[in-house]
């Protein structure tokens, strides 16, 4: 069920990109125990223009002042243990910085943990599923 959307800035190349989703897609399975299967990842590219850090866009700012980091949205079925949560942000922000040479300090990630009564799939809810 993890569902990410992954906000960023846009001017990497295709080859950067696929590395990027191939290795956040590892760090889910590796540190959640989550099927590859259902792991799905979105990449939302954004025009400098269209990121604003600290009240200055990216498109007027020098990227040293204002790096404006990639922004991970992580949901989940609730029930994941803390442990699993700080696994996931770990291997989530290594894959960015492996991949994109962007390092920890702007990168973000934030969980949030969906009810499974909240959640569908298959034209149920996941509750329904067993999950």
């Amino acid at each position: 069920m993890p569902n990410l959307n992954v906000y960023l800035v846009e001017g990497y190349s295709a080859e950067q990109k696929a590395a990027l989703l191939q290795r956040m897609t590892d760090a889910v399975v590796t540190s959640i125990a989550a099927p590859r299967e259902s792991v799905r990842i979105f990449l939302i590219e954004l025009p400098r223009a269209h990121i604003c850090v600290g009240g200055v866009t990216l498109e007027l700012a020098a990227m040293s002042d204002h790096p404006g980091g990639p922004t991970v949205h992580v949901f989940l079925i609730a029930g994941r243990s803390n442990a699993q949560k700080e696994a996931l942000i770990g291997g989530l922000t290594r894959a960015i910085d492996d991949t994109l040479a962007i390092p920890a300090d702007p990168v973000r990630i934030m969980i949030f943990d969906v009810a499974n009564t909240d959640f569908g799939m298959k034209g149920v809810t996941a509750k329904s599923l067993g999950r």
